[in-house]
């Protein structure tokens, strides 16, 4: 079968995250100095003349960044030995910092009159910290400590002891490089910054992007797109595929203002058609579940045969465009990002998979009695595109409804695929019960089986409605005598005997054989007619063994009305 290229993208506003590990000056440290030129320095970041001799380097300049450079003041100790950053003091911000693609390098200048000490020989013991960080609030990728001269018009490189002369006395050109591979760990790989006006950003080689719609960010941040290789790309067990990818923003924000699409192609070759379309995204964070995506598309791809059409046509030639693309190309893969939670270092991994077939297995539409385990404990089937059985998924059983409980809810598939809870007992109220199924990496990862809790045996027997009636002699009352025949858990109980009887002051009560309780549990005497003489009739409901049996109930018989002369 040809090799296809298929491009699927994710998208949807992130959820509340944590920031990237923020590299901060160090607190209790002696002054120092961190560029590519020492060691444990970022490889690809290097400062420049004047503030050191110029360096060799042989990497490629990136001019995708938007760096910013904060400059603190250091607190000393007894012997003016530079400390860590006074965090007590404002953070200096000497300004914006400026790309110079001809010399290919970021520059700024600070211009140390403005911090109001004159920079004199009444100050020679001032230390600073200048430091370049990725973004504001980003990580630092590289910063040097300097001393105010003592004349106070040169600044002094606390790790070369060299001074830099300042510009106009009182300028300090703070110039450095940054090459591509400072963030990235492979060579198929993005990194750049994305601010508040958005755009579309691809890797190297065109097989993973994203698109930021304007608006989406409040602020500019590092955006890292690196390649994943190690397979499986996430933590589950289903058939992955090539094509897995990490997507970081450093500061991480707290929340994305509009969807972000991410776009990856994936090599499908050999994959059936029907296999094409059971493909989807899987996002993975640490400490948080696996997700199985849903579907939409990545026309700024090139592998995406959306973007062979694009914009190049006019808007009704491009929509029938689209229709020949869907009938006739492969079909093309999505997958749609709902959200994802915080974690460090990283907002996401997506990596291609073909999703898992979850089902059931037996143990649906059993009746137990209320309060008891079914006969059969629920199990399900985890199956792969293919149809074989996938062992080590685990599955988690919930009770979702009619209460009740489960024991061993969470199971490890065996080899035959087949997950099964220890056993599943039912609520104490009758009606319909259910327990959910759910395992990372199904394409359906909620099935739901159904139980039926029933009423127990009969214990008890509560009044139900007619006593302390009314009537005159020798008529009926309004309303016949009533029982409620109840179980344990005060479930009504059909099909029990009830008998009728009256106990004093004459009368009848009908039927006098006994009466079978209803669904709702209920026996009721058709008709109670008083005795002819004045005063207090009884009647007595019996159901042999139960609780509140026999029950009686009362009713006057008064004298029938006078009649006028």
């Amino acid at each position: 079968m040809k090799q296809v290229l298929l491009a699927v993208v994710a998208f949807g506003a992130l959820a509340a995250c944590r920031d990237l590990q923020r590299i901060s000056a160090p607190g209790q440290v002696s002054a120092d100095f961190s560029d590519a030129t020492v060691t444990g320095g970022n490889p690809h970041f290097f400062f420049l003349p004047p503030l050191v001799s110029m360096p060799a380097f042989s990497g490629t300049f990136n001019p995708q960044l938007r760096p910013v450079v904060e400059i603190c003041q250091l607190n000393v100790d007894a012997s003016n030995i530079p400390l860590g950053c006074n965090l007590t003091l404002p953070v200096i911000i000497p300004g914006i910092v400026q790309l110079d693609l001809v010399n290919q390098q970021y520059w700024v200048n600070w211009d140390t009159g403005a911090l109001g000490v004159g920079l004199l020989t009444s100050a020679p013991f001032l230390f600073y910290r200048m430091q370049v960080r990725v973004a504001p609030g980003g990580r630092v990728v590289g910063f040097a400590d300097v001393a105010v001269g003592p004349n106070g018009g040169a600044l002094k490189n606390l790790t070369t002891g060299g001074y830099v002369g300042l510009v106009a006395g009182s300028t300090l050109p703070i110039k450095f490089r940054l090459e591509r591979g400072a963030f990235c760990q492979t060579t198929d790989c993005f990194e750049g910054t994305v601010g508040t006006a958005g755009g579309t950003f691809v890797t190297s080689t065109g097989l993973a992007g994203t698109l930021f719609p304007s608006g989406a960010l409040n602020q500019d941040v590092l955006l890292v797109i690196d390649r994943v290789d190690q397979q499986p790309c996430v933590p589950v067990d289903v058939p992955q595929f090539k094509g897995c990818y990490r997507f970081s923003a450093d500061p991480r924000p707290p929340q994305f203002n509009l969807p972000v699409v991410v776009g990856i192609c994936v090599n499908a070759a050999g994959l059936s058609h029907a296999q094409h379309d059971l493909l989807h995204i899987f996002q993975s964070d640490p400490g948080l579940p696996v997700r199985t995506l849903l579907n939409v598309p990545a026309p700024f791809l090139p592998c995406d045969p959306g973007h062979l059409i694009g914009s190049r046509l006019p808007r009704g030639l491009r929509e029938l465009a689209r229709l020949l693309d869907h009938i006739l190309l492969p079909t093309t893969l999505h997958a749609a990002h709902l959200g994802v939670g915080g974690s460090t270092g990283s907002y996401s991994v997506f990596g291609w998979g073909l999703p898992a077939q979850l089902s059931v297995n037996d143990g649906d539409n059993q009746a137990a009695v209320v309060g008891s385990a079914v006969a059969t404990a629920p199990s399900v089937v985890v199956k792969d595109s293919s149809g074989a059985a996938v062992a080590g998924a685990t599955v988690t059983f919930t009770v979702a409804a009619g209460g009740g409980s489960i024991t061993n809810p969470v199971v490890v598939t065996g080899t035959d695929g087949i997950a099964r809870v220890g056993s599943w007992t039912v609520g104490r109220q009758a009606g319909r019960n259910t327990v959910t199924a759910t395992t990372v990496g199904a394409a359906n990862s909620l099935v739901t089986l159904t139980g039926t809790g029933m009423a127990g045996m009969a214990t008890q027997m509560v009044p139900g409605g007619g006593n302390n009636q009314s009537a005159t002699v020798g008529t009926a009352v309004a309303t016949p005598p009533s029982v409620v025949v109840l179980d344990q858990f005060n479930n009504p109980v059909a099909r029990v005997a009830v008998t009728f009887a009256v106990t004093s002051g004459g009368g009848l009560v009908s039927p006098t054989t006994p009466v079978t309780t209803t669904a709702s549990g209920i026996a009721a005497a058709t008709s109670w007619t008083l005795g002819t003489t004045p005063g207090t009739n009884t009647l007595t409901a019996t159901a042999t063994g139960l609780a509140g049996s026999p029950m009686t109930f009362s009713a006057a018989a008064n004298a029938p009305p006078l009649l006028p002369p």
